[in-house]
């Protein structure tokens, strides 16, 4: 196999050649390889410049790739664990700046639409990062400590904290963690340990408690997950995630921000072990600063009004709950919604 040098297994009279490649380089590969690098090719994202792509998801198919043709084809610059999507060095700069963590299985391209617009219209910065599992980062193991790690040196490198004691370089400089799904939920853990580095934040699809205390519907869910993380290939599931948007009403920026960048769900379970771990209800009332929490009106949100009323200390008073009528777990991508998307991120940090 041309990525892990295994031999590849050829039985019967007809099979001369290896019964998988990658459908760029032509690459033999085993199984395992060619079901673990999935991507939709997106050569049309420079002439779908609305974002709208229903029609591109009906024909998205996706094809299988060795290691080094995925990172090259791939929307995701492997060389580099995060983006900074900032103003020009002579444009005026807001003084805002949004720390996107994408949801599980996806990368830093979730956001990356929406840190463009937000830096077009008001200047603000936006830094964009990999959990481990995930991205560039694929290979790092996922967990509490990774994702704690990979936030600090993300907030060294961008000045945003000191390397000695963790203290803010900036104080007038407003700082913003933005998380959607499995990136909302660790951000009640990495919030809760880097207190007093942000201002504010915006967390979305994360109105069910699935960690301690979750409904029994919430423990299935979860146990499904964990069955078909350790069972499916990538390749498969991302099939399944492909079938579950062509349903969705999403329809704005999503090939191009998950499929064409890839799915990561190699680290399924450890996923899973996190989204059982986290206890929002005990890091609330630890964390004294407004949140922002977005959820579709579809999507499951069994905890949202109790996360929303645990906000009661004199700097969480701000804090908000939108709900986007309609909306699924897909809502920052459905074209109904966007533009309040990025009008409600924009005017609660400027707020706060």
């Amino acid at each position: 196999c041309n990525d892990c040098d295994q031999p590849i297994k050829r039985h019967g009279l007809f099979c001369s050649a290896a019964s998988f490649s990658c459908e760029s380089c032509d690459a033999e590969l085993c199984k395992v390889c060619y079901e673990s690098y999935p991507l939709v090719l997106m050569k049309d994202c420079d002439e779908n410049s609305s974002g709208r792509d229903k029609d591109l998801q009906k024909k998205a198919h996706i094809q299988s790739f060795c290691k080094s043709c995925f990172q090259r084809l791939s929307v995701l610059d492997f060389t580099k664990t995060y983006d900074v999507i900032e103003p020009s060095a002579d444009a005026k700069k807001s003084g805002v700046t949004f720390v996107f963590v994408h949801g599980g299985g996806g990368s830093r391209a979730m956001f990356r639409h929406h840190a463009q617009e937000l830096m077009v219209r008001h200047g603000h910065r936006c830094i964009l990062l990999d959990l481990p599992g995930h991205g560039s980062l694929a290979e790092v193991e996922l967990s509490f400590d990774t994702c704690w790690e990979e936030l600090k040196n993300v907030l060294e490198e961008n000045k945003i904290i000191q390397e000695e004691d963790g203290r803010r370089t900036n104080s007038k400089e407003k700082i913003v963690y933005v998380g959607g799904s499995l990136g909302a939920y660790v951000g009640f853990y990495l919030l809760d340990e880097f207190k007093k580095v942000f201002n504010s934040a915006v967390l979305m699809d994360c109105g069910q408690n699935v960690g301690p205390g979750r409904s029994l519907k919430a423990s299935l869910g979860l146990h499904l997950l964990s069955y078909v993380a350790k069972h499916y290939s990538n390749k498969k599931l991302a099939k399944m995630m492909l079938d579950v948007t062509k349903m969705s009403p999403a329809d704005q920026w999503v090939i191009e921000s998950t499929f064409a960048a890839g799915w990561f769900f190699e680290q399924g379970e450890e996923q899973v072990t996190i989204l059982r771990s986290v206890a929002p209800a005990k890091h609330i009332p630890e964390l004294d600063i407004p949140m922002c929490f977005m959820n579709g009106s579809k999507d499951y949100r069994d905890s949202e009004e109790l996360w929303l009323n645990l906000c009661d200390t004199s700097n969480e008073v701000n804090s908000v709950l939108k709900v986007y009528d309609g909306g699924d777990h897909f809502f920052m991508h459905d074209s109904r919604f966007v533009e309040d998307v990025l009008k409600d991120i924009h005017d609660f940090a400027v707020l706060n």
